[in-house]
């Protein structure tokens, strides 16, 4: 018995482990779709405010985050954020918070008119956009390959713009601007947080770092376009219309929180090859979800022009994932050259220290000899001059010394 649980634990370690935070991913990735077309899309609920309803959802973010990082201070890496000065905090959450805010924002603004299946088609160019952004920040270079997939993109979303049957304009550059601004967002956090030392250790640290500056930009933008007070009923009805925007507010950053929890919990742990097959399933899905549910046409054109993102998409992250792993090999051949050059180096430097050993200890033997002989030519010019020439005799292993001549008595 015990061994058939080891045999199952195993399996599931080795296959499954990342099954919950899939389904998870998927599951409120969808209910969250479903939910922001259903309140802000013309047709449906039409809530008259979306930017401000996105604001709320940044609130719960940024409450629950915090909340969290209370509670368990040491497991989640509280320290770190707490510990940050004012300058170092602003660095990273004011750009990072407001690209995300914009991000979110236009994208949500963009279902108010387009379908949600146009939407998920023109949301998958953001490779597009994640790599020109990281050429602009000097994080990645561009090769040809990576231009021949990004073509391949860049075709699909053309066909799927030529063959959408509800195609307005309006919405269309809305959501492409959030595709725009979402390659800036993911490489922009990418680059503030790689270059945090010490790193944030969770995504709730994470959340708490950011949500605050999006929230205060999301809100100041919903105060300046959309003007809610002149949006919402006064009198009798405003106490339900407050409570129904609380309600709402509350389903949709409960939802956003569960889904980018789970998103990074497999960005965190899960290989890219995991990453990639999950989101194209889960866009997949989306667009199952906007045909079934919401009756988004599609037609010949545009399902080819889905067809040709999604294999763009997999061939992206499938190139870019090849490079990754050529130039660590790169990296590590360059580093064995550099190990075996320094080693020849130490070995040469070694010959020539016992050389310039050798050639030391002969001069100092020829600097003794030298000086013996010195010291034995003096003592001898010290001697008085009538010597018998029979004791001017030195010993061999010294030096011979010329006979003085002496006058005979």
């Amino acid at each position: 018995m015990g061994s058939s649980i080891d045999h199952v634990h195993s399996f599931y370690q080795e296959h499954c482990v990342y099954l919950p935070p899939m389904l998870g991913w998927f599951f409120f990735s969808a209910l969250l779709s479903t939910y922001n077309k259903f309140v802000f899309g013309d047709g449906h609920m039409a809530f008259p405010c979306p930017l401000l309803l996105t604001s709320m959802h940044f609130a719960i973010q940024w409450i629950l985050s915090h909340l969290a990082c209370a509670l368990f201070p040491t497991a989640l890496g509280t320290e770190r954020v707490d510990r940050m000065s004012w300058k170092e905090w602003a660095s990273v959450s004011i750009p990072c918070g407001l690209v995300t805010a914009f991000d979110v924002g236009l994208s949500n603004l963009s279902l108010v008119t387009i379908t949600i299946t146009f939407y998920t088609m023109v949301k998958s160019s953001t490779p597009i956009f994640v790599l020109g952004w990281a050429y602009v920040f000097g994080i990645e270079k561009i090769t040809w390959r990576l231009v021949g997939v990004i073509m391949v993109i860049a075709a699909g979303e053309f066909l799927t713009v030529v063959g959408e049957v509800d195609f307005v304009l309006h919405g269309f550059l809305l959501c492409l601007t959030a595709s725009v601004l979402s390659g800036a967002r993911w490489t922009l956090v990418q680059l503030k947080l790689q270059r945090l030392d010490p790193p944030l250790k969770t995504t709730l640290v994470t959340m708490k770092l950011l949500a605050p500056s999006m929230f205060f930009g999301m809100l100041i933008i919903s105060l300046a376009v959309e003007q809610p007070w002149t949006k919402f009923s006064t009198g009798t009805g405003e106490k339900d219309e407050l409570m129904r925007v609380l309600f709402l507010g509350m389903v949709g950053g409960l939802l956003a929180v569960a889904m980018v929890l789970c998103e990074f919990y497999l960005i965190l742990h899960a290989s890219a090859i995991i990453l990639m097959i999950g989101g194209v399933i889960k866009e997949m899905t989306t667009i199952m979800i906007g045909v079934t549910f919401f009756g988004d046409q599609l037609n010949v054109i545009n399902v080819s022009g889905c067809a040709v993102v999604f294999t763009g998409v997999v061939l992206y992250k499938l190139v870019f994932h090849l490079e990754k792993a050529e130039e660590k090999v790169e990296s590590a051949l360059r580093e064995k050259n550099a190990k075996e050059d320094v080693d020849s180096r130490l070995i040469r430097d070694s010959h020539h220290q016992d050389d310039f050993r050798d050639k030391d200890e002969e001069a100092q033997a020829d600097f003794v000899s030298s000086r013996r002989s010195l010291e034995l030519v003096d003592r001898h010019a010290r001697s008085p001059l009538m010597i018998h020439p029979s004791t001017m005799q030195v010993d061999e292993e010294e030096h011979e010394l010329p006979a003085l001549r002496g006058t005979s008595a």
